[in-house]
């Protein structure tokens, strides 16, 4: 929730769309499941090896196919998602920078619709401890939130919401978001993509048509 994978990914980016002395430029997710024949492929794919018989290759096959077109180039590898299972103890943002977040995905329509609110949101900003997927999750949550009753009880669910045995930071934020979310359609919306693995490209198309099919879209008559 500190902002790796935004940051990796402006790189990747960067180096994708400005001229540079790289031959080729290669992004892999390494993430907790990944596996080595995973991250080949991906790679392999940057390099002119995609079709089903290179991907039924031994993964000792594919490294030196790899090492043989990669040996000649400069190149760069991007890895998204690596990391050591960790707690991560970074103050990503600064209080004003997280203010600035935080306000942004509030609103001002919100934050000036009474007096008391600003002084409550910056009450709920600070315990977003800086992470920027905090303060735009609970930003979001709170958008609507236009009474200081809303807001001294979202201090207090906030601080409520620490799980037992959970060392991410991240979670009990997200918990109250999720707990805060509209209606139990809507919950259920989000943990019908607790199905698909990490890292997988959900389909939307798809992802509604399954919700129809749970009937979870009642009040369509059709999927368009």
């Amino acid at each position: 929730g500190v902002g790796k994978t935004t940051l990796l990914t402006q790189i990747n980016n960067k180096f994708s769309a400005t001229p540079n002395d790289c031959d080729v430029i290669i992004w892999a997710l390494v993430s907790k499941h990944s596996d080595v024949g995973k991250i080949q492929d991906r790679i392999g794919g940057n390099i002119g090896f995609s079709d089903a018989f290179w991907k039924s290759k031994s993964v000792d096959e594919k490294a030196v196919d790899i090492y043989g077109v990669l040996c000649n180039k400069r190149f760069v590898e991007v890895y998204g998602e690596m990391e050591a299972r960790k707690k991560i103890k970074v103050e990503c943002l600064g209080p004003e920078k997280a203010w600035e977040l935080f306000q942004d995905k509030v609103g001002d329509e919100t934050l000036n619709s009474h007096p008391d609110i600003r002084k409550l949101a910056k009450q709920v900003d600070e315990r977003c401890g800086g992470l920027p997927l905090a303060l735009i999750t609970i930003g979001r949550a709170m958008a609507c939130k236009t009474t200081p009753g809303d807001w001294k009880y979202a201090i207090e669910m906030v601080n409520r919401c620490t799980l037992p045995k959970v060392e991410n930071e991240v979670v009990p934020l997200l918990k109250f978001s999720y707990d805060n979310l509209p209606n139990v359609t809507m919950k259920c919306f989000l943990l019908y993509c607790c199905l698909y693995p990490e890292d997988y490209c959900i389909p939307k198309k798809r992802l509604v048509e399954y919700w129809f099919c749970e009937e979870m879209l009642n009040e369509f008559d059709r999927i368009s």
